[in-house]
């Protein structure tokens, strides 16, 4: 995945966090929006590959804004940043809107760095396997089509599918074959 073709959403009541973030993580021109509500304005009409969201805003919170993102954009990797610790706002989080990290304010312009750098990591290997599983399936289901045609010659045709090899590759025939 090309740096450039990446996008990121940067939610924030405080301007001045998304200036900072924005600063942090400019090589993925990231998108920034000031309220979980102008954040889903923008997610209808922009696949994101990540979403960093403050938990703390007004009117809806961090966790509300992400649980309904997930909905439009399931595949995208969601991060909240707190400046307090909040367990059952926490264990929320995760079940309902699967939060893949949550980094603490303030934070270390590293750990963003890195946070979002494994985010995208894991987003990749989420759809590898879901694009080999994809074509498992498709193996799957030709190899079935293929085992109901035998299926179905041999009950027309017994024995219409055995073939004895010779260890050169060519046919055995049978005298009963010839006939």
């Amino acid at each position: 995945m090309n740096q450039a073709d990446i996008k990121i959403l940067l939610v924030d009541d405080e301007p001045n966090v998304l200036k900072a973030l924005t600063r942090l993580l400019k090589q993925y021109d990231p998108m920034s929006a000031g309220s979980g509500e102008e954040a889903l304005e923008l997610a209808e009409n922009q696949a994101f590959d990540l979403v960093i969201s403050d938990y703390r805003m007004p009117g809806m919170n961090g966790i509300d804004f992400l649980i309904l993102f997930k909905r439009m954009q399931p595949d995208a990797i969601r991060i909240v940043l707190t400046g307090f610790a909040d367990l059952e706002g926490a264990q929320h989080a995760i079940n309902e809107a699967q939060v893949f990290r949550f980094i603490n304010k303030p934070w270390s312009n590293l750990e963003i760095v890195n946070v979002v750098e494994n985010g995208l990591v894991h987003k990749r290997m989420l759809m590898e396997n879901r694009a080999l599983a994809d074509q498992v399936r498709a193996q799957q289901k030709l190899l079935d089509e293929k085992d109901a045609l035998i299926k179905a010659l041999e009950a027309e045709e017994p024995g219409i599918t055995q073939v004895n090899w010779a260890e050169d590759g060519s046919i055995i025939l049978d005298e009963q074959d010839l006939d």
